[in-house]
């Protein structure tokens, strides 16, 4: 099974130094360590696999793989990619396929070419993560991991005798950060432009909010307290009550399950505006185009588009965290008139022919005793007070079919999408056009920073109801069963069972430990940072960055910036590299004796390779036929004597030593004669 070798890869210039291979396989671990949760499982043994081959290959008790087997390892990984279940053109797939030839080279790295390109290979790993997550955690490691295999590139250019990790280590540390002063001035200058390639989605989606709702999705939700965006505020935050943030509506029923309906043609921007916020949302990766925003939003930034249902989408879906302004209109009424759109009524009125009669025969009947449409979701409202409903996180399962029925009138225990689900299906049922409407409701502010911060456990689903002349209105059944709920968050409608099944640090966040609160918000405070100066650095941004500091932004002054910052950068390197050489400080009696080796070299008597002061010394004192030993007791006890004092008076006693050898030396026949 032995590899054959080229006729030019042989000798020790070729081969690959022992510990660089042990540093290059710890670097290859720990650029594959991130991308783990994004590959199957099977494809982490086959990494494993390849090590363990690599170092019964370094032992001698295994061979290189013949070309027939790498063949086959190969077809094996196409094949077990296509089976694993990812999408044909995805980013886990190509991932997948990255990370199987990085580790199946490593099973044939034999010589330094194949080391270099597995080198290269974990440099690309390294920028592949960041496809993934570009939070600040994953960006420190992967610094660390960029040393690594740096190190590993620097231990392959020493020699073999001299292959040391940490050394080696330390100095690709020191050429990434010579690397940062260049590095942050083209990523503050450099023209942000759209990339010259795409890349494709992640197949996998992330936590959040569906575009297909199930009662119990929303409740499923709350056990996580992963952030699902941050809002700053221009002004001072709105109270929790009002914080009703607007993602997906829900217009299509069918077994069991609202789903978002086609979109409908964009509205036009409302021209009244009564009582505006303006915010920044940092909306975290969805791989998704829906965006959230408090009603209404009647200005927003590039490339997004509000629909008639007033819900935001982006043109692209969200891979990043997504950065983008909004100005909302608190009092604006969406349709609000005597004549709702009639293709919208027929949407926001449809039911299934043949499900939750029950429900349907109540609706009717609520409607005609109500004697109008709000006095209807009034006594809804009502009905949700007076009996026995309960709100929890632990709703028993519903049916597919006659779902509505069985919570409504049998189990009666649910979460905010179960209640806000069946008074949309009962008002349909008595005609009033109603849909339900997914987003996030509340939000915590943040004691460092005053940023709000919306975490995945305050999801929310709650009604809006169209009433004549009236608009557009929301209805929130958790209100009823759960006042608490709104009014002073999550935290204060849950039970004691419910909370039992939280995690630890959602019950910290939404518990008064002050210690834990206090450490969590300043955690999230230096996250929120990095996401507004670093990932969320776009190109509307950069524009009022370079507006501060050019005034008027032009390429003449852009390409000048760049040169300016680029040349102050490279002078802080080039000044960093002199500093290191520069010359160390001597000792005041060592700087004699080099100055006295300089002059007796000028004579024709330097210093040999390997000899001693007190050895040199000697031989010139021979020369000049002087006693060599007081001059050598005099500079050693400056030299190596820790007590000893170097004055002026013993440095002009060293220094008429020196003085009198060289007197000697000239005068002296035989010296002159030598």
């Amino acid at each position: 099974m032995a590899l054959r070798k080229d006729k030019h890869d042989v000798g020790v210039a070729y081969q690959i130094p022992r510990n660089a291979l042990v540093l290059l396989m710890i670097a290859q671990l720990g650029v594959i360590v991130p991308l783990i949760t994004h590959i199957s499982t099977w494809i982490v043994g086959v990494c494993i696999f390849c090590g363990y081959w690599r170092i019964q290959v370094y032992r001698g008790r295994w061979g290189y793989p013949a070309s027939w087997v790498k063949v086959l390892l190969v077809l094996a990984a196409f094949i077990g990619i296509i089976f694993s279940g990812f999408a044909t053109f995805s980013l886990e797939a190509a991932t997948s396929l990255l990370v199987l030839a990085f580790a199946l080279k490593l099973v044939e790295m034999n010589t330094r070419r194949d080391a270099y390109l597995v080198i290269y290979l974990s440099y690309f790993l390294v920028a592949t993560a960041f496809l993934f997550d570009q939070s600040m955690a994953l960006t420190g490691y992967e610094v660390l991991a960029a040393i690594v295999v740096t190190g590993a590139m620097v231990s392959m250019n020493q020699l073999q005798t001299r292959v040391r990790p940490l050394p080696a280590i330390r100095l690709a540390a020191g050429l990434i950060l010579q690397a940062l002063p260049l590095t942050l001035v083209l990523f503050l200058l450099f023209p942000r432009i759209a990339p010259l390639w795409s890349i494709p989605m992640p197949s996998a989606a992330t936590t959040g909010i569906s575009d297909h709702l199930k009662p119990g999705d929303v409740a499923n939700l709350t056990r996580s307290d992963e952030i699902a965006f941050r809002v700053d505020f221009d002004g001072t935050v709105p109270a929790a009550r009002d914080l009703y943030w607007r993602g997906l509506v829900y217009s299509h029923f069918e077994e069991g399950e609202w789903s978002v309906a086609t979109p409908l043609a964009t509205m036009p921007k409302p021209q009244s505006v009564t009582a505006a916020l303006s915010y920044e949302v940092f909306l975290e990766p969805t791989q998704a185009e829906w965006l959230f925003a408090l009603d209404t939003p009647i200005e927003v930034g590039a490339r997004i588009r509000r629909l008639a249902d007033y819900r935001l989408v982006a043109a692209e879906p969200v891979l990043s965290v997504k950065r983008y302004r909004v100005r909302s209109d608190t009092g604006y009424v969406m349709d609000q008139g005597p004549v709702l759109d009639a293709k919208l009524r027929e949407r926001e009125t449809a039911l299934p022919a043949d499900d939750n009669q029950r429900i349907r025969g109540y609706a009717r009947k609520l409607r005609a005793e109500a004697g109008s449409d709000w006095a209807m979701i009034e006594a809804m409202q009502d009905h949700i007070r007076e009996q026995d409903y309960v709100y929890t996180l632990q709703p028993p399962r519903l049916p597919s079919l006659n779902s509505i029925d069985t919570f409504w009138f049998d189990t009666r225990r649910g979460f905010c999408s179960h209640y806000a689900g069946a008074m949309v299906f009962a008002l349909r049922a008595a005609g009033i056009p109603a849909r339900l409407v997914g987003g996030y409701q509340g939000g915590e502010v943040n004691s460092v920073t005053g940023h709000l911060e919306v975490r995945q456990y305050l999801a929310h689903a709650w009604v809006e109801a169209w009433i004549k002349d009236q608009g557009w209105r929301r209805v929130d059944p958790t209100a009823a069963v759960a006042p608490n709920r709104v009014e002073l968050g999550l935290n204060a409608a849950l039970s004691s069972a419910d909370l039992d099944v939280l995690s630890f640090l959602t019950t910290a966040r939404l518990g008064d430990t002050a210690f834990f609160s206090g450490a969590l918000d300043w955690l999230d405070s230096v996250e929120h940072r990095w996401n507004l100066w670093v990932v969320g650095y776009d190109a509307n941004t950069q524009s009022d960055v370079l507006k501060s500091l050019l005034g008027e932004v032009t390429p003449a002054r852009v390409g000048l910036a760049l040169f300016i910052g680029g040349g102050m950068s490279m002078a802080l390197v080039t000044l960093s590299i002199f500093w290191r050489r520069r010359a160390r400080q001597q000792h005041p009696a060592e700087r004699r004796f080099y100055k006295f080796c300089s002059a007796m070299a000028r004579q024709g008597l330097a210093r040999m390779p390997g000899e001693t002061p007190a050895a040199y010394i000697t031989r010139i004192s021979e020369l000049a036929q002087l006693d060599p030993k007081p001059i050598i007791r005099r500079l050693q006890g400056h030299l190596y004597d820790p007590d000893a004092t170097m004055d002026s008076q013993a440095l002009r006693d060293l220094r008429q030593d020196f003085r009198k050898l060289r007197f000697k030396l000239a005068f002296n026949t035989t010296g002159n004669a030598s």
